[in-house]
């Protein structure tokens, strides 16, 4: 697979993490499994942690509060294989191929790299 030309910056992939959160329905208990909702709710709340961050907001923070929300959303990446394109839905490829890279964006950030 060609490497994306897309320019990652800290806007930009805060506002694609709270896409994903949106067009997933992860906020929502009723649109997951019940065995699943767990993980699904602690890998939005990084989502939204890490989104915050990425905009300058959220004031002081704890380093292991960052580094339990970097890990979070790499478990996230790992757990849906979406770093693998032969498991996305081909309508959907350029989404998540953009939401992995914002996820790996914000990860490295929450890191402080």
């Amino acid at each position: 697979m060609a490497q994306s030309k897309l320019k990652m910056d800290p806007v930009k992939a805060a506002g694609l993490l709270e896409k994903w959160i949106s067009f997933y329905d992860m906020n929502n208990p009723k649109a997951w499994d019940r065995d699943e909702y767990g993980f699904v709710k602690d890998t939005c709340k990084a989502m939204q942690f890490a989104a915050q961050s990425l905009r300058g907001k959220g004031g002081a923070v704890k380093p292991a509060q960052r580094q339990e929300a970097a890990a979070q959303l790499k478990d996230w990446v790992e757990e849906y294989e979406m770093d693998n394109p032969a498991n996305w839905e081909k309508e959907n490829a350029q989404f998540v191929k953009e939401v992995v890279q914002a996820i790996e964006f914000a990860a490295a950030f929450l890191r402080g790299k």
